[in-house]
């Protein structure tokens, strides 16, 4: 395990340590089955998992939270978990002891079986014993002491199977019950020693630079949060053998806790690795879609074979416990078994909203399956018996996957996908409202949140009304990683922008950013409002439409010849501006045309390298869309700079906004169609923009085609890298990416046809005005 990433040896580790207490389990449990009769063996599950039940309950999910915030709570740590420990201790033998108490109303059977005081005294003890048992394992996950976790449930399965052993040659009644809580105890003594007095003081001693802050607020909005989804999940998990019992028999509930138990060990293994995932993401949300995805990958490669071969040997794994076992057990145990791989699913998305914070997820992941499973076991009991329980199980954590990968998916056919987007963009606008009231809390005005004027399942912009009388703002916010990552770029870029003093008046067509900050695991910004319309309806405005393109681009330009600086194309600008985006573009091919879009980028390098070309700020997202005009269709403001490079090639913004924005959008053609088709035929306008434009900037005069290419390249690479929808379009990709690549090289070999207005590229350095010429 030396040799894996962190999160994943410790994820491991915990499945392995599942897998050995399974293994041992399930002897503890043949050796119960052989040593005392079904109904015997029933009543003591039942009351082991009602236990089990209510300390998984009680403690107040200090499992998931503790696991959350230990690894950045630095010397604060060992006093987190002493806390968390005293809660979960007081609470576990309240509930506990009013379940025993009560006992004779709400589970005669268990009465019947075990006798009143001694029921009362085991669910007053083990019950708060049980709650520490669960939660120093996650304690263990959170100070990176994982690896423990194996040895301490090896130690736990051994003795427990010895002294039930003890049990039977005494005859103690309740022995099978005792010896699981005799054994929990000392496990639990011994590893909490270890933990308090050594592995956390040095743990907090070692993460002290890195800590953060823990507010008494933050932890229980987690706790109760999670804690909801959690109780009713735990429900699902311990407390089904209570309600068979209730609705068939002891015999009946004795087979499901041996189905259970089998079936259990697979569901751990996601288990182990949320809980790993969990504590090494705590601090790097940035990485935490490429941990899932990296979770569901190696829980699926143990899961899946071993629940297959579960599932047809079902009938001989359950004749090890007895022929009772095996007769009315093997159906509920193929469905059970099954059921552990949708679950990687659903677990890993549970997983990954603890890390964010997603409360709604957390909520109403769990509930749902644990309502789905009990409401679902009920109504099939009295007619399929437990094979009706395996069933549920199946159908619960089946459909919940599949909604759940319909969710996100990152591309649907756009009837489903504008109604899911609708879902998420009203769910991330629930969790912005903060942000809002933060500002008007803090600002002399009254101001209000109005329409949601654009939303996809990521990212939402909504308007921010001044409710005073004032220009207003909008309220922008993203919860994936490529959504908040963008709006951090766009708040960095702005403020650079406002504070480059090259830029004079010209900074008056960009927005300032008011507020910003995260919120809830989104990141959000309160940015001005300019005036004006988005520049798309101009460009269908026929009294419009050529002034607004030749203000577009002369105002883009301006802002060219204000920051940019001619140098000679070297591997760095060529790796930039070329390399780097073709390996998005590469990234989105089929396999079999990527060596063409590697052929093309060589193409194109070999044209730009060695000439002088202008690099400063390129806007990268130059379209219609984020050029705002007044009436007569004068630019009046530029948004949207999230893709903004200060290192970029300026002639990207002119070539984008000339290709895809004019010609695509008045044509209706598709991207990679206008592309072949102007590089087939280069207008003499065509040419006449680019060389204007690049000797305006100091820069030799390319080839108009590369140009065009250059253009394309940078808008497809860049909506890749905004929305994964692209990429997972096969449409889109044939059309606008795969038609390129394939028929551009050929048509950029082809000799350049003279035209009266076209001069030779350039090769005489001409000095800029703002900058010097590098080399």
């Amino acid at each position: 395990m030396a040799r894996l990433a962190p999160a994943h040896r410790d994820g491991l580790a915990l499945v392995l340590s599942s897998g050995l207490t399974s293994v041992v389990g399930l002897l503890y449990w043949v050796i119960a089955a052989r040593l005392f009769p079904p109904a015997v063996l029933g009543v003591n599950q039942v009351a082991l998992n009602t236990m089990m039940l209510l300390g998984s309950v009680a403690h107040l999910n200090m499992t998931y939270a503790l696991l959350r915030f230990v690894p950045v709570a630095g010397l604060a740590a060992r006093r987190l978990v002493a806390l968390g420990y005293l809660a979960a201790i007081t609470f576990a033998a309240l509930v506990g002891g009013v379940f025993a108490l009560g006992a004779e109303i709400w589970a005669p059977e268990l009465v019947e079986g075990l006798g009143y005081g001694r029921l009362v005294a085991f669910f007053l003890i083990a019950t708060p014993v049980w709650s520490l048992f669960v939660i120093q394992d996650f304690v263990l996950t959170a100070v990176k002491k994982a690896t423990a976790v194996p040895v301490e449930n090896a130690v736990f399965s051994v003795l427990k199977i010895a002294l039930l052993v003890v049990a039977f040659v005494g005859a103690v009644p309740g022995g099978i019950a005792i010896s699981w809580v005799v054994s929990t105890a000392a496990v639990v003594l011994a590893i909490n020693a270890w933990l308090l007095l050594k592995v956390l003081p040095a743990h907090g001693r070692a993460t002290v630079a890195s800590a953060t802050p823990i507010t008494l607020g933050g932890f229980t909005r987690f706790i109760r949060a999670d804690y909801a989804g959690a109780a009713l999940w735990q429900c699902a998990l311990f407390g089904l053998p209570l309600l068979v019992l209730a609705r068939l028999e002891a015999e009946s509930a004795a087979v499901y806790g041996i189905v259970w138990t089998i079936s259990q060990a697979l569901y751990t293994v996601s288990s182990g690795m949320g809980q790993s995932m969990v504590a090494h993401s705590a601090s790097d949300l940035a990485g935490l879609e490429k941990a899932r995805k990296a979770m569901v990958r190696r829980a699926m490669m143990l899961v899946v074979p071993v629940a297959a071969v579960v599932s047809v040997g079902a009938p001989l794994w359950l004749l090890v416990f007895g022929e009772h076992y095996a007769a009315n057990g093997s159906m509920a145990l193929i469905l059970a078994s099954l059921s552990a791989i949708p679950n990687v699913i659903t677990a890993s998305t549970v997983n990954a909203a603890r890390v964010r914070q997603r409360m709604g997820v957390l909520f109403g992941v769990p509930a749902t399956l644990a309502l789905a499973v009990i409401i679902g076991s009920w109504a099939l009991m009295p007619h399929l018996g437990i094979t009706g329980v395996g069933l549920s199980w199946l159908v619960a954590q089946t459909l919940m996957a599949i909604g759940i990968l319909i969710a996100t998916a990152p591309w649907l056919p756009p009837l489903l996908s504008t109604r899911i987007d609708a879902v998420r963009s009203a769910a991330l606008v629930r969790r912005v409202r903060p942000l809002a009231h933060e500002h008007n809390a803090s600002s002399p005005e009254e101001w209000g949140l109005g329409d949601l004027i654009a939303g996809k399942s990521d990212s939402i912009v909504i308007d921010f009304k001044n409710l005073s009388g004032g220009t207003g703002a909008l309220l922008k916010a993203a919860d994936s990683v490529a959504g908040r990552s963008q709006l951090l770029r766009q708040t960095e870029v702005l403020d650079r922008l406002h504070a480059d003093t090259r830029l004079g008046g010209w900074r008056a067509l960009i927005p300032t950013i008011e507020r910003a900050g995260h919120v809830g695991g989104s990141y959000c910004i309160v940015e001005s409002r300019l005036p004006g319309e988005r520049g798309v309806g101009a460009l269908y405005d026929l009294t419009r439409t050529r002034r607004f393109r030749s203000s577009a681009i002369a105002t883009i330009s301006e802002f060219h010849r204000l920051t940019s600086t001619p140098v000679v194309a070297g591997d760095a600008q060529l790796i930039r501006w070329i390399h780097e985006p073709m390996a998005e573009v590469v990234g989105a091919l089929p396999k079999a045309h990527r060596p063409a879009a590697l052929a093309l980028a060589d193409q194109l390098a070999e044209h730009v390298r060695g000439a002088v070309v202008a690099t400063g700020w390129a806007h990268g997202d130059y379209t219609p869309d984020n050029v705002l005009t007044d009436q007569a269709g004068q630019v009046i403001a530029v948004v949207d700079w999230c893709q903004a490079d200060e290192l970029g090639m300026p002639l990207m913004d002119v070539s984008g906004f000339h290709l895809v924005s004019t010609f695509m959008v008045t044509s209706g053609a598709e991207l990679g169609a206008t592309v072949l088709n102007r590089l087939t035929d280069i207008r003499p306008d065509d040419h006449q923009l680019f060389a204007r434009t690049q000797r305006m900037l100091g820069s030799d005069v390319l080839d108009s085609r590369v140009v065009m290419v250059l253009g394309w390249l940078m808008h497809v690479a860049h909506n890749i890298e905004k929305s994964p929808q692209f990429a997972a379009n096969p449409l889109w990709v044939r059309r606008n990416l795969v038609t390129v690549v394939q028929g551009a090289p050929e048509l950029l070999s082809r000799p350049v046809r003279p035209t009266p207005r076209h001069r030779p590229r350039q090769r005489v350095l001409v000095p800029p005005t703002n900058g010097r010429v590098s080399r």
